[in-house]
């Protein structure tokens, strides 16, 4: 039996006693779609779309770097997804491949953003990857991080997530009184050793505490069950970038992503942990202007 509701429930009860805080910048609100309410930092105009998710702990907040480079040719697009920061989970949302794809669709059509490129990390690249697979003609690129086959992803999920949070209630219930300790270890464990870590923490912890959640177990739980999903017939540009300093992908096929899109590129950013998009930012940046721009 699942138990999303858990956090469904603690997470619903908060909005009776807390409210949101009002110190956000001014281009970040929630969002209203047909599967809930989104945080969402839209940077507006008339130029090419890209649309970004932060892979939890991660939230908005670690993106402004890289969306203010971004920014100079793009209209940038981050939000969070349920489950994530701000975004609070819905009871009938399961962290599918499937039902995700359908939520980040419908916040294009609401948004009205025709076409995009989208630029997930981690298991969240599965759902840009259902994203392509579904609108193929809305999607010009598909930019991937730390993203490789299922498998490879189920051997990841093995030796880096805790046994307790992979158990249907007792994941929840842990993963709600450990929260903070979570986000701050995650960090440790996932970014270069010899990397001042104090910012990530901060962020994170900073939305946690005025908020924010990070259930990580129900992600865990939810992807479990969409381990065997057959991904063919995706066609969309990929490029896919590797940190090689993450010590939770260490024993990871860099290349395994190609049993599921063949003429995916493949980039590595040296010294860079689990998010060397947002550790690299320059480089980064750069990669997507030199790929998106006109030929």
């Amino acid at each position: 039996m699942s138990g999303f509701i858990i956090d469904t429930a603690r997470l619903q009860t908060r909005l009776l006693w807390k409210r949101f805080p009002k110190n956000w910048a001014a281009d970040i609100n929630m969002v209203t779609t047909d599967y809930g309410k989104l945080r969402v930092k839209d940077t507006g105009g008339n130029k090419p779309v890209i649309i970004s998710v932060p892979d939890g702990p991660n939230v908005i907040e670690h993106h402004e770097e890289l969306i203010a480079k971004l920014a100079k040719n793009y209209r940038v697009v981050c939000f969070e997804l349920p489950g994530f920061g701000f975004s609070y989970p819905q009871k009938s949302y399961d962290y599918s491949f499937e039902l995700t794809a359908k939520i980040i669709i419908n916040l294009m059509d609401v948004l009205q953003v025709k076409r995009a490129s989208l630029s997930f990390s981690c298991a969240n690249g599965f759902y840009g990857i259902t994203v392509a697979r579904m609108i193929p003609e809305r999607i010009e690129h598909l930019f991937l991080a730390q993203t490789p086959a299922m498998h490879q992803m189920q051997e990841w999920a093995k030796r880096s997530i805790p046994k307790p949070l992979k158990t249907p209630w007792i994941g929840q219930v842990a993963n709600a009184f450990l929260e903070k300790k979570l986000a701050r270890i995650w960090y440790q464990y996932a970014l270069p050793k010899d990397m001042d870590t104090s910012d990530f923490q901060q962020k994170a912890l900073a939305n946690i505490k005025s908020g924010g959640c990070f259930c990580l177990s129900s992600l865990v739980q939810g992807l479990a069950k969409e381990m065997k999903t057959p991904f063919k017939d995706v066609e969309i540009p990929t490029t896919l970038v590797w940190g090689n300093k993450d010590f939770t992908h260490r024993n990871t096929n860099f290349n395994s992503i190609k049993e599921h899109l063949p003429t995916c590129k493949i980039v590595e950013f040296d010294n860079c942990g689990h998010f060397p998009d947002l550790e690299n930012t320059t480089k980064y940046a750069g990669l997507i202007n030199e790929t998106l721009a006109p030929s």
